[in-house]
């Protein structure tokens, strides 16, 4: 047998018969801590460097055991600066330093569905849309230009719940997602990433 059939074949054995952590009727909260890659032409023409510097909360009110709707919010901070070299521009050549510092703060509605809600170990799939507000900062040199507004933004995600104590409403976090961020300005033209998160999930009531 593969491997990856041997490891979902584990999550599923691991999820039947065993204590859920029941979300029906239940308004939670997950607070994580986030580590998030740019890729594409955010990748090549902005920032390359992972950012270690994010997080991301959301509260979802279970409607089924198996099915959560709700609210998402995030902080993501890019930032990095290149050695010094030669740029054109419309006033002519000139060799500076360029940074770059741009910050996105999405708000989402978000959708949570459980296929097993019981098990020691139990997998999500997930998917918010919304608005990313956008803070972006260019400095060539002493030269800077800026630019700050809301744009659309889409995140799939697929995770994993370990709940601390059988029919507890807490539990630890893993999960990953990729952000859709449209963004216009200059020669950019979106500022996706894909991430990896982890945190605590508690129940408000």
């Amino acid at each position: 047998m593969k491997p990856y059939r041997i490891i979902i074949l584990t999550i599923l054995c691991a999820g039947w018969g065993l204590p859920a952590i029941s979300q029906e009727h239940r308004l939670s909260m997950n607070i994580n801590y986030s580590v998030n890659s740019t890729v594409g032409s955010f990748k090549s023409d902005l920032v390359n460097k992972t950012s270690f510097r994010g997080w991301n909360v959301n509260m979802l009110y279970g409607v089924t055991h198996q099915l959560s709707v709700g609210i998402e919010a995030g902080f993501n901070d890019y930032y990095q600066k290149y050695p010094r070299q030669v740029y054109q521009t419309k006033e002519g050549n000139i060799s500076a330093v360029l940074s770059n510092s741009i910050q996105t703060i999405p708000v989402m509605a978000k959708v949570r569905y459980s296929p097993i809600s019981s098990g020691m170990i139990q997998p999500y799939l997930g998917a918010g849309v919304g608005g990313n507000m956008v803070t972006y900062n260019q400095y060539l040199g002493e030269f800077g230009s800026s630019k700050t507004g809301i744009y659309f933004a889409a995140s799939p995600e697929a995770g994993i719940a370990i709940p601390f104590r059988k029919n507890g409403g807490s539990a630890f976090t893993l999960g990953g997602k990729y952000n859709f961020m449209p963004f216009n300005y200059s020669d950019n033209r979106n500022l996706n990433n894909w991430g990896l998160y982890a945190g605590i999930q508690f129940s408000l009531k």
